[in-house]
């Protein structure tokens, strides 16, 4: 006799229930490795990962206003324009992508974790402190003294305060 199988309960999702995330907002994202490994270690990987964030940017219409890749995650300040792309379409699009792109240069299995996080940023002074957030997080993390001398970060689209 066969054990009965078990379903696991559905995890709730993270997103805001009846929330329009096409929106024209700005929304700040942290999207982890997979078991938070140190995956962007290698530069030209890292500046394939960050080259393929700014065709996405163009093609999915975006303003990226900073980024942040860190060995295990990518910080993004992003807004989407008025064609109304869906952020969970954004990044399981960026996701798939850059995870082939990993793949070419030896990495195995899932990239990313399946999940990520969002929050809202609904006020200007919130702006550009989650922009300075974003920036300073090598600063943070002890790999550069300035935020300006990581390359793996920066402003694409300024905000005008």
């Amino acid at each position: 006799m066969q054990p009965e199988k078990t379903e696991l309960p559905k995890r709730r999702s993270p997103r805001l229930k009846d929330f329009d995330y096409s929106q024209p907002y700005a929304y700040f994202l942290t999207i982890c490795t997979r078991d938070k490994e140190d995956f962007f270690i290698d530069h030209k990987l890292n500046y394939e990962i960050l080259n393929c964030l700014k065709q996405e940017r163009i093609k999915k219409g975006i303003s990226i206003y900073a980024y942040c890749l860190m060995p295990d995650h990518i910080h993004l300040l992003i807004s989407p324009l008025e064609n109304g792309v869906n952020i969970s379409d954004l990044i399981g699009s960026f996701k798939s992508k850059t995870s082939r792109i990993a793949w070419k240069h030896g990495l195995r299995g899932k990239v990313w974790q399946g999940r990520f996080y969002d929050h809202i940023v609904r006020k200007i002074e919130s702006l550009k402190n989650t922009c300075e957030y974003i920036l300073n997080n090598p600063v943070r993390k002890g790999l550069v003294e300035k935020w300006e001398d990581y390359q793996f970060s920066g402003i694409i689209d300024p905000i005008y305060i």
